[in-house]
């Protein structure tokens, strides 16, 4: 047996990680662009924002993305819109972030724990549906590490109890469930651009949908209860600001461009070599 590193063997890795995030002169171009452009503010003025969504929509296979702040706020608006109330109940895993069930906190619901399957370490189909009550209005599926959930099996469930489904894809950007981009597959789905994300601007959130009520719902939540046809200080709901910045939208708009080269190295590094048969 070899002697570990750290008492004086040969270390596995001599060189050091490649630095996160990646980037190059094509964000500096692109943030220079808004400086020159004298529209900062996304949504309002600027035109990033919605070139993000329309590009982010059609990456995930999504009729609508609206983009916010930040994950958990994305998870927080899908639960709104979906009518997720206080005092209901939403099914999540326990190995997830603590933003899929603070989310749920947020909305005055109760997360409900629901095992994973050990070999997806995903929910798992069976314990969903025993942990359903009368008080139940929802699941949140949590793709965790990009792996995504047993969306057929959770679709069924969700249709035959009536439930809303939203799909935590904070980390499964560009992840497939049978050909289909996750995020959209449930009622609605939340995204992170946090700053460990493969798609990053250091902060920022985005939901995505193929319902368009669902999809209005969200953007009149995240833009302080206006409408889009309405006047500026007409507010028909309670919403919040939570507005994405043009500053992050220009990022992810390159952030995007380089994604799929990406997940190409990440597959390649993770295949595991071939074991030598006797």
């Amino acid at each position: 047996m070899g002697v570990l590193a750290i008492n004086g063997g040969t270390p596995t890795r001599t060189k050091p990680f490649h630095k996160w995030p990646v980037f190059d002169e094509r964000e500096v171009q692109a943030l220079k662009e808004v400086v020159e452009s004298g529209q900062w503010w996304g949504r309002v003025k600027g035109s990033k924002v919605e070139q993000f969504e329309e590009a982010f929509a059609r990456y995930q296979h999504a009729r609508h993305c609206i983009a916010c702040t930040n994950g958990t706020i994305a998870l927080y608006l899908a639960l709104r819109a979906v009518g997720v109330k206080p005092g209901e109940e939403v099914i999540v895993p326990p190995y997830t972030f603590i933003a899929s069930a603070s989310s749920v906190l947020d909305v005055g619901a109760v997360p409900v724990f629901a095992d994973i399957d050990p070999t997806t370490m995903t929910l798992d189909p069976q314990a969903v549906e025993a942990a359903i009550t009368p008080r139940t209005s929802a699941i949140m599926a949590v793709h965790i590490a990009g792996r995504p959930c047993d969306m057929d099996a959770l679709t069924e469930i969700a249709r035959k109890h009536g439930l809303a489904l939203i799909e935590d894809a904070a980390q499964a950007h560009g992840a497939s469930w049978k050909g289909r981009r996750v995020g959209a597959i449930g009622d609605a789905g939340g995204f992170s651009f946090q700053a460990s994300k493969n798609i990053t601007a250091g902060e920022g959130g985005a939901v995505t949908t193929d319902s368009d009520e669902i999809a209005e719902k969200v953007w009149s939540l995240h833009n302080c209860g206006r409408s889009r046809t309405g006047e500026w200080y007409s507010h028909f709901i309670i919403g919040g600001n939570h507005r994405m910045t043009e500053w992050q939208a220009a990022i992810l708009l390159v952030q995007l461009q380089r994604a799929d080269e990406l997940h190409k190295k990440r597959q390649q590094k993770c295949q595991l070599p071939q074991q030598p048969t006797a």
